[in-house]
Formats: structure tokens, C-alpha cells, sequence
């Protein structure tokens, strides 16, 4: 599992590299549209994945089960709500009360991330305390 994962979070990273360098690499000549940045908001949380997939890959097999017990439920979350907060699902045609849903998709985005970060932290410290 440590090298599907690895892997996975691996090719999500270059995915988004290429496609925040679409055009210095010569993918969009004119204007990609807005799906392009609509892809990149969504794979913005593979570096992290990366990261903490990084992180665990080295040490031992217990501390990677106690992270993975975590992440195989909170990926999926964080992945399915970033996708409908980027795609502005969740917007009413009049923007809402006074303009503000937009407001609220970074703070949102940002408090998951964390909740994450900190989530994997603390799950990988109670692994390696259990070792």
C-alpha cells in the first residue's frame, strides 16, 4: 500500500506542476479556459498527500497503518469537497447574502487542509509511540 500510495500522490504532483506550467511548457498556446484552473485548484491537495506519504514510507510498517487508518477516510472527503467547493456547486445563481459565498471556499479549503495536517501528525506521533 505504501508504494500505490506513494505512486498515486506522486503522479497527482506532476499532474499539477504541468498544469500550472501549461504554458511555459507550450500545452496552452492561446487560452486553456477556465477548466484548467478548476484542475488545478482540485489536485492542489496532492503535495500534501505526498508529503505525509513521503514522511511515513521510511518508517515502520505500524506508524504508516496508524496514518493510513486516518488518511484512507479523510482523502476521499477532502478530495470529494474540494471538487463541489471548485466546481461552486454549492452557489446560488445570486451569489448569496451580499456577494459573499466566495468568502467562505478558501477559509473552507484551508480549515480542511489543516484539520488534515494536524489530523496526520498527531496519528503518526500515536504510531510511533505504539512502536
Amino acid at each position: 500500500m505504501k508504494n500505490a500510495l506513494l505512486a498515486f500522490a506522486t503522479i497527482g504532483t506532476i499532474g499539477l506542476y504541468v498544469l500550472f506550467n501549461t504554458r511555459s511548457v507550450g500545452l496552452c498556446e492561446f487560452d486553456c479556459g477556465d477548466w484548467i484552473n478548476k484542475t488545478q485548484d482540485n489536485l492542489l491537495f496532492f503535495p500534501v498527500i505526498l508529503f505525509f506519504s513521503f514522511l511515513t514510507y521510511f518508517m515502520h510498517s505500524m506508524v504508516f497503518n496508524t496514518w493510513w487508518k486516518f488518511a484512507r477516510i479523510a482523502i476521499p472527503i477532502i478530495f470529494i469537497i474540494s471538487i463541489l467547493i471548485n466546481l461552486k456547486v454549492h452557489h446560488g445563481p445570486s451569489g448569496g447574502f451580499l456577494n459573499m459565498d466566495n468568502m467562505f471556499d478558501i477559509p473552507a479549503l484551508m480549515l480542511m487542509y489543516s484539520i488534515f495536517i494536524v489530523g496526520s501528525f498527531l496519528q503518526i506521533y500515536r504510531g510511533y509511540l505504539q512502536k
